[in-house]
């Protein structure tokens, strides 16, 4: 509690608590409120995501894809296919959340 205390009085005299959130060809720089900047310790890729408005989950996922989404389609094989949705490569987070959601097919499933 004293840690958090100290961070809000460091926001409250105009501090900035910016953190490098890893995110496509590099870090993006985001500024974190006092209670995640203390969360940073324990759960980086839960703060990380919610910095670029994802979930946990959602942020290691975009991350793992490079900003892909991928197919919907399942192969012969009964695996999901590979191929990445036509135009939803090298998305930024949102882009990618709302294209992920919608999902798609790539250029062999007819997308």
């Amino acid at each position: 509690m004293e840690q958090l205390n100290l961070l809000r009085a460091l926001v409250e005299l105009g501090c900035e608590l910016a953190v490098g959130v890893p995110a496509l060809g590099g870090n993006r720089t985001v500024v974190a409120t006092p209670e995640q900047a203390l969360r940073l310790l324990h759960d980086k890729e839960g703060v990380y995501g919610e910095l670029v408005g994802l979930s946990r989950t959602d942020y290691i996922e975009w991350v793992a894809s490079q900003g892909s989404v991928y197919c919907s389609a399942t192969t012969q094989k009964g695996n999901r296919c590979r191929n990445p949705i036509v135009g939803a490569t090298l998305l930024d987070s949102l882009a990618w959340k709302d294209k992920y959601q919608s999902g798609g097919y790539c250029a062999v499933h007819g997308g």
